[in-house]
C-alpha cells in the first residue's frame, strides 16, 4: 500500500475513536445531568415538605402535622417528575420511595408501603404510618425514653431515685437530677451514671436516636422489597449507608428524612438512583414575656429572667409573644433581662 492509504486509515480509524469518545462524553453528561435533576427535584421536595411539618400555634405550642407534609413532598415531587395528571405513573413512582421517617420530640413514624385485601379480595398497595416509636435505650439501671432535648422519661428499675418503692416512673430535666435535693443519695451511688454526666449523657441520646431511626428503616426499607416487584421493579431495596455527621444537624429538632431508591437514570441497566435525603423543619417557639407587677407600674419579662423566677408577682397568667403587646398594657423593660428592648420604668414614686 502506498503512503496514502495509510493515512486515509489512520484518518478513519481517529474519526472513529473520535466520535466513539463524544458518544460516550455525551451519554455521561446526560447521566450527570439527570442525577442532578434527580438531587435537585429531591431536594425540592423535602424543602417544601419540612414548612409545612411544623407550626407553632396561638399557644406557643409545636403543632406536627406529618399528613400536611407527606402530601406537599409527593405533590412537588409528582410535579417535578412529570406524573402529576398520571395516577398510574403515580403509583408506580411511589415504589421508589420505601420509606419516609418524621421525627418528633420523643419519637418518630414510619410511612411504609403495605399490602392488604379489600372487601372482593384482591390485593391492594398503600401507604401507611407506624405507630409512634420511642427513643429507648436501657441499662441495668433505667429504661430510658430520650427526647430531641434534655427531656428524658425514666423508669427506675432498682428504686434509685426515691430509695423507696413509692415512684418508678420520672419525666425530667436530667439536669434536675444532678441537682435536686431529693437526688442527692442516687448522685453519692451512682456517680457514673450517664445522667450525672453531660457529654456522655448527650453521646448515648444521639447514638440511641440514630440507632432507633436507622434499625427501624433499614426494616421497612427492605420489607418493600416484596411489594416493589409487583410492580416489575427488580431492584433491591436496601437502607444506604448514613455516616453521623449526615445525623448531627437533625437529631435536635423536627426533621424528615427520605429513601429514594431504584429509580433508573440512564440508559444502561444497573443504572439506578439511590440516596436518602433529610431536612429539619427549623421551627421554633417565640419569645415568651411574662408581665410582673410592681408597685405601681407593670414590667415585662424574658421567660427565664432570674427576677421572674424570684418570686415576683404575675400580673396575668398567660404571656405574651412580643414587645409591642406587652408595651400596649403599658409595661415597661425588665433592666435585667431587656436592656436594650424598651425603656425601664422612671424612678418615681406616687
Amino acid at each position: 500500500m502506498k503512503l496514502y492509504h495509510y493515512v486515509i486509515m489512520f484518518v478513519i480509524v481517529a474519526i472513529t475513536i473520535i466520535v466513539t469518545i463524544d458518544i460516550k462524553t455525551n451519554n455521561l453528561k446526560a447521566v450527570i445531568d439527570n442525577i442532578n435533576q434527580i438531587d435537585n427535584n429531591l431536594d425540592t421536595a423535602i424543602d417544601d415538605a419540612v414548612t409545612k411539618l411544623a407550626e407553632v400555634d396561638g399557644n406557643n405550642n409545636i403543632i406536627i402535622n406529618k399528613e400536611a407534609a407527606i402530601n406537599s413532598f409527593f405533590l412537588s415531587l409528582y410535579t417535578t417528575f412529570g406524573v402529576i395528571s398520571d395516577k398510574d405513573s403515580q403509583t408506580k413512582f411511589n415504589q421508589y420511595i420505601p420509606v419516609v421517617a418524621i421525627t418528633m420530640e420523643d419519637g418518630f413514624y414510619i410511612l411504609y408501603s403495605d399490602e392488604y385485601k379489600d372487601s372482593n379480595g384482591y390485593s391492594c398497595i398503600t401507604k401507611r404510618w407506624s405507630e409512634k416509636i420511642p427513643y429507648f435505650y436501657e441499662d441495668d439501671d433505667f429504661i430510658y425514653g430520650f427526647t430531641l432535648g434534655d427531656i428524658v422519661t425514666l423508669y427506675d428499675k432498682n428504686n434509685l431515685l426515691s430509695g423507696e418503692d413509692t415512684q418508678r416512673l420520672y419525666r425530667c430535666d436530667y439536669h434536675e437530677i444532678q441537682t435536686g435535693y431529693e437526688f442527692s443519695a442516687f448522685r453519692l451511688t451512682k456517680p457514673n451514671s450517664i445522667l450525672l454526666n453531660d457529654e456522655l449523657f448527650q453521646e448515648v441520646r444521639k447514638n440511641t436516636i440514630i440507632q432507633c431511626i436507622e434499625d427501624n428503616m433499614a426494616y421497612y426499607t427492605s420489607r418493600h422489597n416484596r411489594i416493589a416487584k409487583q410492580f416489575g421493579i427488580t431492584y433491591n431495596f436496601s437502607l444506604p449507608a448514613i455516616k453521623n455527621e449526615e445525623w448531627a444537624p437533625f437529631l435536635d429538632e423536627v426533621s424528615m428524612y427520605v429513601v429514594f431508591q431504584g429509580y433508573p437514570y440512564g440508559h444502561q441497566r444497573g443504572e439506578t438512583y439511590n440516596r436518602i435525603a433529610s431536612a429539619g423543619a427549623k421551627v421554633s417557639k417565640k419569645q415568651a414575656y411574662y408581665l410582673e407587677q410592681k408597685s405601681w407600674y407593670l414590667v415585662y419579662h424574658r421567660e427565664r429572667c432570674p427576677e421572674l423566677q424570684g418570686g415576683g408577682t404575675l400580673f396575668m397568667d398567660e404571656p405574651l409573644y412580643d414587645i409591642q403587646s406587652c408595651c400596649k398594657r403599658g409595661a415597661y423593660a425588665c433592666p435585667l433581662c431587656n436592656q436594650n428592648n424598651g425603656a425601664n420604668a422612671p424612678d418615681y414614686t406616687p
